[in-house]
């Protein structure tokens, strides 16, 4: 009996046991569940997707085109930056609005049409100036440093959730890029790829439009989806891919598919190529009155990796290159929100900023637009339409005068650019050749007599036909066949000038002479000398100024980025979108 007790009470025992442990590790399994519901953190919402990006509350209503300058050309040293990207010159556009960009090369620059954003006097018209690496930093560096990296949100208002991606080594995904760049005759070294961080907005890049085929090939998968964003079909890597029109339709390797097709990376972070050329993001095609539209899709970061770098030196002190990132990403989504009812957002030229896809990326640029990433210019809570010019010539001037919208935040200031090809040049003419473009400008007066214009006087002081900066408004031509007003803008297209801030020396060589202006002509073989200063329309940032103050940063100071964007944009606030 004794035995038979014993063991009794030890089965009893060893079962109370094994109950005890068991709800002891379930009610722990259940306390750990609760904890990770507890401190489970919500889902981010992004900032940018959220915001109205609509033009700033001013009085009235704006008018400015995008006018983006990129920083007319100085000698500056070629720079490497374990890039050999060669400098790229913008076309420039049809209104010489802005500056040059400052490129690497001393080449003379020419005007360039300015876009909204930047107005980069940059080199959009001026095949002579170099390109500075041009101006935004995409696609050179190898930095980890780009955001390239958040392919993975392919919208502002997509879901935030982590997209699946085929792996390639980062050192397989270089190799292509560098071969595909040796390919298109740019040497640059290709930005590796970081963890993509969710709530950054895709820029629509239009690359163009044309009615022939075109090739496409990606170092990574690529799914073909239709207009309902269905997939319809996967194309291999490193195979190239033929894209076209057919029947109003477009066509993947001549076969018809929808009027409007999506090619996608599986790989978010693996560049493509299109024509040769390098891009990250994905590739839109919209059949269009028997064209395909090709429209880049990208992360707004990347996308900022392949502008900045067009836009500046890469040389220039890290100051100047973290304003010029912060400038191109407010100036972009500043006019993503005015073009969000559109087919895309921007162009690849200076009526926007120019853009130039992995080929001019380089490490300095791509380390300024990782640093400030985010980082944007509001007003009033809105982001603001960050116009900036190559060179400001002494002084930048009043929206106002320029396009006839007061605009809060675009103020004439001090420009600390100086002593530069960009801040003070001489054109020499004739009466003749200036009767002669007065004339084709359907603006001729007959034989030149005189032009009523205030003279140059040091800034700051306004007249009715000069702005803040000096720079002129309007001008008026009185001859034999009577008298015509043009306005500055007018006139420095016709006679193909830098900028506005100018005057007439009628018989008198400025460099010689006491430098005053001399407005009446003789009606002999009257000699006209022109002598003006800065580069672009002069509104917002001076690009070759933000280099000059960018020297001067004490050091250690590494935010000194923000001192240079609050002396060029008047009352502006910096926040962190994302």
């Amino acid at each position: 009996m004794k035995t038979k007790r014993l063991q009794l009470m030890i089965m009893a025992t060893l079962f109370l046991g094994v109950n005890i442990g068991g709800a002891s590790v379930a009610q722990g399994a259940t306390l750990q569940n609760k904890n990770v519901v507890v401190t489970k953190k919500p889902t981010p919402k992004s900032t940018v997707s959220t915001i109205n990006v609509s033009k700033v509350n001013s009085t009235k209503k704006s008018t400015f085109r995008p006018l983006v300058t990129k920083p007319a050309p100085k000698p500056v040293a070629k720079t490497t930056s374990k890039s050999t990207a060669t400098p790229t010159v913008a076309k420039s556009s049809a209104k010489p609005l802005s500056a040059v960009k400052p490129s690497t090369a001393a080449k003379p620059a020419t005007t360039v049409k300015t876009s909204s954003v930047a107005t980069h006097t940059t080199t959009a018209k001026s095949t002579a100036a170099a390109k500075p690496a041009s101006t935004a930093p995409k696609p050179v560096a190898k930095p980890a440093t780009t955001g390239v990296k958040s392919t993975a949100q392919r919208s502002a208002t997509s879901k935030q959730t982590t997209p699946k991606v085929v792996k390639t080594t980062e050192a397989d995904s270089i190799q292509a890029n560098t071969a595909a760049i040796t390919r298109n005759k740019v040497g640059s070294v290709v930005t590796p790829a970081t963890t993509r961080v969710e709530n950054v907005p895709n820029v629509r890049v239009l690359l163009g439009s044309r009615s022939s085929d075109a090739t496409v090939t990606s170092t990574a998968n690529m799914v073909v989806l239709n207009s309902g964003n269905g997939q319809v079909s996967t194309i291999s890597a490193n195979r190239g891919t033929t894209i076209g029109v057919r029947g109003g339709k477009i066509a993947i390797n001549g076969k018809a598919i929808d009027t409007v097709v999506t090619l996608k990376p599986t790989n978010s972070n693996a560049p493509f190529l299109f024509e040769g050329k390098g891009y990250r993001g994905g590739l839109t095609l919209r059949a269009n009155n028997g064209k395909m539209m090709v429209i880049n899709s990208v992360p707004l970061e990347d996308y900022l990796y392949g502008v900045v770098p067009q836009e500046v030196v890469p040389s220039w002190p890290a100051a100047a290159l973290e304003a010029q990132a912060v400038a191109a990403r407010t100036y972009a989504l500043h006019t993503m929100e005015e073009n969000k009812g559109k087919l895309y957002d921007v162009s690849t030229t200076t009526d926007h900023q120019v853009y130039n896809g992995t080929s001019g990326e380089t490490q300095a640029t791509t380390n300024a637009v990782n640093k400030t990433k985010g980082m944007v210019m509001l007003y009033n809570q809105r982001p603001i339409n960050a116009l900036f010019h190559s060179d400001g010539g002494g002084y930048t001037e009043d929206s106002v005068n320029v396009w006839g919208s007061d605009v809060p935040y675009l103020k004439g200031v001090k420009d600390f650019s100086t002593g530069t090809s960009t801040s003070n040049w001489t054109v020499t003419t004739s009466r003749q050749a200036l009767e002669s473009k007065l004339n084709a400008a359907s603006k001729g007066v007959g034989k030149l007599k005189s032009i009523q214009l205030t003279p140059l006087g040091k800034p700051g002081q306004q007249t009715s036909d000069r702005g803040v900066s000096g720079r002129i408004k309007s001008a008026t031509f009185i001859g034999t066949s009577g008298k015509t007003t043009v306005d500055g803008d007018s006139l420095r297209s016709i006679l193909g000038l830098k900028s506005t801030l100018f005057d007439f020396y009628v018989n008198h060589n400025p460099a010689k002479d006491t430098g005053k202006a001399y407005h009446n002509f003789t009606g002999n073989n009257d000699t006209v000398y022109i002598k003006g200063h800065g580069w672009g329309h002069g509104l917002g940032m001076s690009q070759w100024g933000a280099a000059e103050m960018a020297k001067r940063a004490t050091p250690g100071d590494t935010n000194y980025y923000q001192t240079i964007l609050r002396h060029y944009y008047s009352g502006i606030t910096l926040k962190k979108m994302y």
